[in-house]
């Protein structure tokens, strides 16, 4: 049994001075190098606030960037310990949605958050069934290229670039994605029974 979680938290100190009803940030991913957690993300907005994030952004369109930023704070290091699906800044704060084992894996991050004093608010669990077609992490790498504008015609962005990003090989992106694709094409056709 997998678990989506949607928590909603305080905003963090380098969120707090950037105008979010202009501007929006979507986490798409969290990784820990060298115990600083490093940041996926989609910015769409003005350059100007983008330079205030003081991360790697490249531009993907006239207002949407793509790029990395390390954030040293509390919720991103412990986060950065689980699978998120997204995190998105909003006026009242972070909205993230985590993928979580089960229930005991759910008091385990609400006591991180705890021990932190984090306000947290849990604002939905939903029991993920088990015969989904795709894995918690094909549905994540997904997800991410298709906001990339990977799969646009023509692409915004090439398997190489999002590999970078994603920080691994081009083959294993390229195997990620091939599984995924036939998941979904084969649930396609046995939906209708072909």
């Amino acid at each position: 049994m997998l678990l989506y979680v949607s928590i909603k938290l305080p905003h963090e100190e380098w969120t707090k001075n950037i105008d979010w009803t202009r501007n929006s940030l979507v986490i798409l991913d969290i990784k820990n190098f060298s115990n600083v957690p490093k940041i996926l993300a989609e910015f769409k907005g003005d350059e100007k606030t983008l330079s205030v994030l003081n991360g790697k952004f490249t531009k993907v369109s006239k207002f949407k960037y793509l790029g990395t930023l390390n954030i040293n704070y509390p919720v991103e290091k412990i986060l950065s310990n689980y699978i998120i699906l997204n995190g998105t800044i909003t006026l009242e704060g972070f909205y993230w949605t985590v993928i979580l084992s089960d229930y005991t894996e759910l008091k385990k991050l609400l006591k991180e958050f705890l021990n932190y004093k984090i306000d947290t608010k849990i604002i939905k669990v939903v029991k993920v069934k088990s015969q989904d077609i795709l894995t918690a992490r094909q549905e994540q790498i997904l997800k991410i290229a298709f906001e990339a504008g990977f799969f646009d015609f023509p692409r915004k962005i090439k398997v190489s670039e999002l590999a970078d990003k994603l920080n691994i090989s081009v083959s294993n992106l390229s195997e990620i994605l091939r599984r995924a694709e036939k998941n979904i094409i084969g649930n396609y056709f046995r939906e209708r029974g072909l």
